[in-house]
C-alpha cells in the first residue's frame, strides 16, 4: 500500500486567503505547472488554471518528506516541488475575482 502524505505548502510571496463559499472539485491531468500555478485539462477537454496560496494541502507520496527536504535546506516548498506534468490531480479549489485557489490537491 502507497504511503500517502497531507502536506501543507508555504509559498513565497503569497496572501493568506480566506476560503469563500464551497469548495468546487476538478478532476484532470496536469498539462503544465511552474511555481505555484498549476494548469489541468479535464476529461471533457475543459482546461483550468489554478493558484497555490498557503492554505494549500497536497496529498502525494513521498511529499512530507519532500517538504521536510526542502526546509532542511533553506528552500520553500512549491507546487512544482510536488506535482509534474502527465500526472492525474483531483483540486478542490474556490474561485475568487477571476482566479481559481487550491484548497486541496490529490496527486493519482
Amino acid at each position: 500500500m502507497r504511503k500517502v502524505t497531507l502536506v501543507a505548502i508555504a509559498l513565497l510571496a503569497v496572501s493568506t486567503f480566506a476560503f469563500a463559499g464551497e469548495a468546487q472539485v476538478a478532476k484532470g491531468k496536469v498539462q503544465a505547472v511552474s511555481g505555484n500555478a498549476i494548469t489541468v485539462a479535464g476529461d471533457d477537454g475543459e482546461v483550468w488554471t489554478f493558484e497555490a496560496t498557503s492554505q494549500t494541502k497536497v496529498v502525494a507520496e513521498g511529499a512530507a518528506h519532500k517538504a521536510e527536504s526542502l526546509t532542511a535546506v533553506g528552500k520553500k516548498a512549491t507546487m512544482d516541488s510536488f506535482v509534474r506534468e502527465n500526472q492525474h490531480v483531483t483540486i478542490k479549489y474556490w474561485g475568487k475575482d477571476g482566479t481559481n485557489y487550491i484548497k486541496k490537491l490529490r496527486v493519482h
